[in-house]
């Protein structure tokens, strides 16, 4: 009677820590889109310096990756935007600015090891010249 009570408790706590690791997915923002056709972006938002950045429009050739493919995404956020940010827990990307508002990057996707094959949260932070953050969060998967 013992055994199989230990082996239920022993079963329960192995079921509540595979839980606690599955990851929740955000849901795709109003403001982004995914696939290979780029849809028309907006133009930049004129904001002066002292104003937190507005995140207007992004694109992303898919939010499902692959190895051995190409990813990209564009953005377009207020004017007074200095910097944009693409993150996981697993890595962080610096988005090269292409003009005042409109930023975009493009990556060639290898491979990584398998335990990195999960869904994560991927969280998308424009910021202004004084640091002020604006931030977003996609879901994201790597196959």
């Amino acid at each position: 009677m013992l055994a199989v009570t230990s082996r239920r408790l022993l079963a329960s706590i192995a079921l509540l820590a595979l839980v606690g690791c599955v990851s929740h997915l955000p849901s795709l923002p109003r403001d982004a889109s995914v696939g290979a056709a780029p849809f028309v972006l907006p133009s930049p938002e004129i904001l002066g310096n002292d104003a937190p950045p507005r995140m207007l429009a992004m694109h992303f050739s898919s939010l499902d990756l692959r190895r051995g493919t190409t990813w990209s995404g564009s953005f377009v956020t207020s004017t007074n935007t200095a910097s944009v940010e693409v993150r996981t827990n697993l890595f962080s990307i610096d988005v090269p600015r292409t003009a005042f508002g409109v930023f975009a990057f493009k990556l060639a996707l290898f491979d990584w090891p398998p335990i990195f094959t999960r869904a994560y949260a991927l969280r998308v932070i424009a910021r202004n010249s004084a640091g002020v953050r604006s931030e977003q969060d996609l879901p994201l998967v790597m196959r």
